[in-house]
């Protein structure tokens, strides 16, 4: 049955200290986008997970108030984002205003009860203010028939079978539901919406005739919310360990670094409704990490196809300088050698340069990876290894993550009937971890590829891990990183595919969308070579 999801303003300035705010245009306090974005993440998302499925929402309305049109932007992303994901056109309709306080806006209730004491909005409504036309107040009556108007549009939509979001406010979310239920505007009383609350509303019995309140989400009281946007304080409690009790080192770079060695916590990231782990205490070069990542998959050795494509990570491993000094000189400028993807798609093939074709060379070991996951998930030899001794001196750089495996939770044919799908876990082992540059790509990288090969295997991709040898910080990275020490995590975006895509080598950058990442800003880094 289709169903009408009733979505509350953020916090405001008024909101926290309980006055009470009708037409007056407040913003949303910064606290308020927050917490809207985190809600946002526990019950926004893609399939039959998620309260709120993005691809199934048919129509979006809105107050004409500033703070449910940030509101939106913080839940559902900005216009641009969410034409990409391709909701609806947010309709904005006078209808859903708050209600009308007249000569009580941005009065508290404890002043109201001091010359009225038994004033209610539900049963008393509010008076005018002073200048009527700019401060009508509204009877329950009044309020009540603007409800009965903004629902007679959502009953024609949902007799279409269209589910339909609406942001307002607290007070008139309350007459909604009353109403919605076919009851008195009295009843709101009965209801509660905290800022960035939701309420599914819906029908029994698969009736029309029978309209229920479904649920209702508080992100003050919501059990989950919390945990889900710890995940980063993992990453960032190891970066502080390593600053304060990481050995002195000197390295191959010649910066030098603290490091430690097998940090005794593995880094843990859940990938489950659609949860892509890209750090939010810095931006995380998203492009780069796709790019690289379509790279490996296609084999390539050559730096320059990333460097054509504006992503030059690569570049300085790539360059003559460096080549010469691996004794690599005759070697073209961005011949990097039998890395990565040479060794996940050819792996035991005599590596001659970037140029030569290597079909049909060696071994495929990602296919032969996607090849077990599908006919065979309980395997233990669901390998994928970048780590090739004989090769290694042809390498401009050895492998830092080298050795990845997969799990596959399998599931019965009665749970496979209910829609239910097995769940890829990856873990990686990492040699060599750059924590202030390398480990947040590394992180996007592997969750990435895990998603790309649960989505070709119809899997759902369930947990990515990360194993580290030499944990290290470069000296000239501790500055930047306890600034982004100081930063306040936030949750972690969604991944959505834009197409169905049945073969790994049919990725193009184009199929992936990222939604509701709001990391906080760049913190630059020297790259050491």
């Amino acid at each position: 049955m289709p169903r009408l999801f009733l979505i509350r303003h953020g916090v405001t300035e008024w909101s926290k200290n309980g006055r009470h705010t009708g037409r007056t245009d407040l913003p949303l306090l910064q606290e308020g986008i927050d917490e809207a974005r985190a809600f946002s993440r526990e019950l926004v998302g893609i399939g039959s997970d998620a309260v709120i499925d993005i691809d199934h929402i048919d129509a979006m309305e809105r107050s004409p108030r500033l703070r449910c049109a940030q509101t939106v932007d913080a839940i559902f992303g900005s216009a641009h984002n969410r034409a990409q994901s391709k909701l609806p056109d947010v309709v904005v309709n006078d209808d859903l205003r708050e209600w009308d306080y007249g000569a009580y806006e941005g009065v508290t209730t404890k002043v109201i009860h001091e010359t009225n004491p038994t004033w209610d909005v539900f049963k008393n409504g509010c008076p005018d203010g002073p200048s009527h036309s700019d401060q009508p107040g509204e009877s329950p009556e009044q309020a009540s028939a603007r409800a009965d108007r903004v629902l007679s549009r959502v009953r024609k939509l949902h007799e279409q079978e269209k589910n339909v979001v609406l942001i307002t406010h607290g007070h008139f979310s309350r007459v909604l539901i009353a109403r919605y239920l076919r009851l008195p505007v009295q009843a709101g009383a009965l209801f509660d919406m905290d800022t960035t609350g939701v309420a599914v509303l819906d029908y029994n019995h698969h009736s029309l005739d029978e309209p229920m309140l479904k649920a209702m989400f508080s992100p003050k009281l919501h059990p989950h919310l919390p945990a889900n946007t710890n995940e980063e304080e993992q990453y960032l409690n190891l970066i502080s360990d390593v600053i304060h009790n990481g050995t002195l080192r000197q390295d191959r770079t010649g910066t030098g670094t603290r490091a430690i060695f097998a940090p005794q916590s593995t880094l843990k990231f859940s990938l489950r409704n659609n949860t892509l782990p890209l750090l939010t205490t810095k931006r995380v070069f998203l492009r780069g990490v796709l790019e690289e990542l379509l790279w490996f998959i296609s084999g390539s050795t050559d730096a320059n196809t990333l460097t054509d494509r504006d992503i030059h990570i690569w570049d300085g491993n790539g360059s003559e300088e460096f080549l010469k000094q691996r004794g690599l000189g005759h070697r073209r400028q961005g011949d990097l050698g039998p890395v990565y993807g040479f060794q996940w798609r050819h792996f035991g093939a005599k590596y001659v340069d970037a140029d030569t074709d290597y079909t049909g060379q060696g071994v495929d070991q990602l296919a032969d990876v996607i090849d077990k996951i599908k006919n065979n998930p309980t395997d233990r030899r669901i390998l994928l290894s970048a780590w090739n001794p004989s090769d290694l001196q042809l390498m401009a750089l050895p492998p830092c993550h080298i050795l990845c495996q997969f799990f596959v939770t399998t599931v019965t044919p009665e749970e496979q009937g209910e829609g239910k799908k097995p769940q890829l876990s990856c873990q990686m082992y990492q040699r060599s971890c750059d924590l202030g540059l390398g480990i947040p790509f590394n992180i996007a990288s592997y969750s990435l590829l895990t998603h790309f090969i649960a989505h070709v295997t119809g899997c759902e991709a369930a947990e990515f891990t990360l194993v580290m040898g030499d944990s290290h910080v470069y000296l000239d990275h501790i500055e930047p990183l306890q600034q982004q020490l100081t930063r306040e995590p936030r949750p972690f975006p969604q991944l959505r595919f834009r197409r169905e895509v049945t073969d790994i080598d049919d990725f193009r950058p184009e199929d992936v969308e990222v939604l509701n990442y709001h990391p906080h800003g760049k913190i630059p880094m020297k790259m050491s070579v």
